[in-house]
């Protein structure tokens, strides 16, 4: 696949979506001061959209200034995109990612046999902490440093996949957080063995803070969170955490995902559905792109549907407000159903209580639920009372989302 070719598969990559184009640049300028063989790891904040800063952020670096691009001095265009969740499905995720360099250049061919030979490497190690089930199986007659001759072997496959060109490899991993913690561990773990021989490349690791620690509690038991957060910075030789998203954007995202379809949605909800929309998703932990996108799918499929059975309505800010609890917290929606009408009052009292900082002598289900998840509190803050005053209301736009589906 080549550099070019890399994101035919995600046009939304091609636009700076999130806003934060000049925090890509100015971290790419300095991984490509950083030593060769670093890893960084991109952290992001609930509703920041980190995997789309990641996209974005290769984008920008797979476009070549030499041919008239946009990339930043010092970074090779051919960047790798690895995706170790996909790989963890047919084998070692290891030699997923020699899989993926390989593949950088669109022209893998050439390179077959070199990543054969790491692909044998790395069936000789354990990057997962466990003794192999038959003692000295990473050894062989000729063989007495496997991670070394790993190492040096993966350097060697970066240098002839760039094919003599300059600039500093830069390789993208993404979903980590969508792996089991021990697979995580064995990713961070191997990058460290993989880039320790010298290999000009630095990896940018898409991964959240509460991930990478699960993954080091995993080895190591229930450390203290001071002692995993010291491991992370043996592993992790540049931290960035991406800043939620602008109010503004996710009002601009929102409306982008909803465009096709305005005229229906105003059709069934009212010519303000939009307005009342944006100001119900106007919250900073809600802004992650993946969310809006499939919250424009939930309402413009409601919109439909109401439409054709001819129920619709003027929603509320506080209907509107349901919907989106209904997509990002279903869980809690059921709750919140199964419980009727005395559970909208015990929610309001709960709110009431967290706005007090007050402590009732008998903690309720509500408040133990709001204690465990601190972004439904904060988003239900705002929109507890009018839940109570509004209850047949939502009880209606409960009733159209079951019927629709939803």
């Amino acid at each position: 696949m080549s550099a070019h070719d890399l994101y035919a598969w995600d046009e939304m990559a091609r636009e700076d979506l999130i806003g934060m184009d000049r925090l890509s640049r100015a971290m790419m300028r300095v991984v490509a001061r950083l030593p060769p063989g670093r890893v960084v790891a991109v952290h992001g904040a609930p509703g920041s959209g980190k995997a789309e800063f990641l996209r974005r952020t290769a984008w920008l670096a797979s476009q070549d200034r030499a041919r008239g691009g946009e990339g930043v001095a010092g970074i090779f265009p051919g960047v790798v995109w690895y995706r170790p969740w996909a790989w963890s499905k047919q084998g070692n995720i290891m030699a997923g990612l020699v899989a993926a360099v390989t593949r950088a250049t669109g022209h893998p061919e050439p390179h077959l046999e070199r990543a054969r030979e790491l692909f044998g490497h790395i069936s000789r190690l354990r990057f997962d902490g466990q003794p192999h089930d038959v003692p000295g199986a990473a050894f062989t007659g000729v063989e007495s440093d496997p991670v070394g001759a790993l190492a040096a072997g993966f350097a060697a496959l970066v240098q002839a996949v760039k094919g003599g060109r300059t600039g500093r490899m830069l390789i993208f991993i993404d979903e980590m957080d969508r792996l089991s913690p021990a697979l995580r561990w064995q990713l961070l773990d191997g990058l460290r063995v993989v880039l320790g021989g010298g290999a000009d490349a630095n990896a940018l690791v898409c991964i959240g803070r509460e991930a990478a620690l699960a993954a080091v509690r995993h080895r190591d038991g229930d450390v203290p969170e001071a002692v995993a957060e010291r491991d992370l910075h043996d592993i992790f030789d540049l931290t960035l955490t991406v800043p939620s998203l602008e109010i503004r954007r996710i009002g601009i995202l929102l409306r982008r995902y909803l465009a096709s379809a305005e005229d229906v949605i105003r059709q069934s909800f009212g010519p303000e559905a939009i307005l009342g929309l944006s100001a119900a998703v106007a919250h900073r932990p809600l802004g992650s792109p993946r969310f809006l996108e499939r919250l424009a799918h939930r309402v413009i499929l409601l919109a439909e549907y109401a439409r054709e059975v001819r129920a619709t309505r003027e929603l509320s800010e506080a209907q509107w407000a349901w919907i989106i609890v209904s997509e990002r917290w279903p869980g809690f929606r059921r709750f919140m159903i199964r419980g009727g009408r005395e559970r909208w009052i015990e929610l309001r009292a709960a709110i009431a209580g967290l706005r007090h900082r007050a402590e009732p002598g008998a903690r309720s289900t509500i408040r133990e639920r709001l204690d465990q998840d601190l972004l439904l509190s904060d988003y239900l803050r705002m929109h507890a009372d009018a839940f109570v005053s509004e209850a047949e209301a939502i009880f209606w736009l409960e009733n159209l989302q079951l019927a629709a589906g939803l």
